[in-house]
């Protein structure tokens, strides 16, 4: 009986070390991509959202990765370079733009990033606050 449980034990330890490389085999399989910021926020008045974005991402496991920004084809650009490459971008929108990483071979979107419009209000009160003088 107590073999029995042990080659239990040892068969669902197996398996979950099994299990676990293989997500992460799986999860190593799209490239690093970071966007920043992914939040532009514009004041109530305001037309448009003036942001300054940089783009963070490596090819592997690609050999050409291209970059785009939806709305706007004149930031399209591919590449085939290792390493670390970093993009900035000075965009003016009035709405939520999304940045793309496809793969030129099969045209799908490996990775997307959605970069989305926020607009504050200010207050226009004070709280005035009393503060009595009496003994």
């Amino acid at each position: 009986m107590k073999n029995r449980h042990k080659a239990l034990i040892n068969i669902v330890c197996i398996y979950c070390i099994v299990s676990s490389i293989d997500s992460f085999a799986k999860s190593t399989n799209k490239p690093f991509f970071k966007v920043s910021p992914t939040v532009c926020i514009t004041e109530a008045k305001q037309a448009l959202c003036e942001v300054n974005i940089q783009v963070n991402f490596i090819l592997a496991p690609f050999k050409e990765l291209c970059l785009e920004v939806s709305n706007r084809p004149q930031y399209t650009q591919c590449y085939t370079r290792d390493g670390l490459i970093e993009e900035r971008f000075k965009i003016n929108t009035n709405r939520s733009l999304k940045v793309l990483l496809i793969d030129p071979l099969t045209n799908l979107v490996i990775k997307e990033q959605e970069l989305s419009i926020a607009s504050y209000e200010a207050k226009d009160y004070r709280i005035k606050r009393r503060f009595g003088w009496s003994l």
